[in-house]
């Protein structure tokens, strides 16, 4: 496994206007598996066009596509109504899963649950909810939230990002403990003084959950990183990705 590229690497180019295609035509000759867009960054009168053109390049080099959605799935008692839309959207562009943010599901009842797993396993799209950096992201929540999914024996699939515990006054390593099992994409990215910072090879937390996590669970870098470090920051996380597969 190799690690993927999530565009919030890309941070000041797009904060420039500068499209995401034309961001990750620049990772054409790097060791990577998967991309994952933001939706937040395309402009309406041209998503679709450049959807496509992702779509593409994602064929072309053989990348996973992955979109995150910037919205919740959960809102009070509800489903997020743009799910539907979203996932049309994904299975008509070749995307492999959908990212939304866990948002409020304390009031959603087991009917609501039941029509959205008849909804999940209409599609071949995976769709996971994500920890925010928010009440609804605190550690006993996710907990809860979690396992009431499983026990609905909903196909929800769960991204761990670990920079956002640090914004809920939680260490990302012990929250991995406590999630390990239920991750099934992970978000990496360090943080100090509540900035992302860039990743360094001494031993840290982010080596020490990569080393237990699934072999399987694809690691998605999503960080603002500086153009002339991106390269650099790849190779990091790939010779620890190797380390763990040779430690296999």
């Amino acid at each position: 496994m190799k690690v993927s590229i999530n565009t919030a690497v890309f941070l000041d180019e797009l904060q420039a206007q500068v499209s995401q295609l034309t961001c990750l035509q620049q990772l054409t000759a790097t060791a990577i598996d998967a991309i994952e867009v933001r939706g937040e960054f395309f402009q309406p009168a041209t998503k679709a066009t450049e959807l496509q053109k992702i779509d593409q390049l994602c064929q072309q080099q053989n990348w996973q596509f992955y979109y995150s959605v910037p919205e919740e799935l959960f809102q009070g008692s509800q489903v997020n109504p743009q799910l539907a839309a979203n996932l049309a959207m994904a299975q008509q562009n070749h995307i492999k899963s959908l990212k939304f943010s866990l948002g409020d599901c304390q009031q959603i009842s087991s009917t609501v649950l039941a029509k959205l797993q008849h909804q999940l396993a209409a599609t071949t799209v995976q769709v996971t909810i994500e920890n925010q950096p928010n009440e609804y992201g605190r550690l006993s929540n996710i907990e809860s939230q979690l396992t009431l999914l499983k026990t609905a024996q909903s196909s929800l699939g769960y991204t761990f990002d670990a920079g956002n515990w640090c914004w809920v006054d939680t260490v990302p390593l012990t929250a991995f403990n406590k999630l390990q099992s239920a991750i099934t994409v992970f978000h990496l990215k360090a943080i100090e003084n509540q900035e992302t910072v860039l990743l360094t090879k001494p031993a840290a937390d982010w080596q020490q959950m990569l080393a237990q996590l699934q072999p399987t669970i694809p690691v998605f870098l999503e960080y603002a990183i500086p153009t002339k470090q991106l390269a650099a920051q790849i190779d990091l996380v790939n010779q620890q990705l190797q380390q763990r597969q040779a430690a296999l």
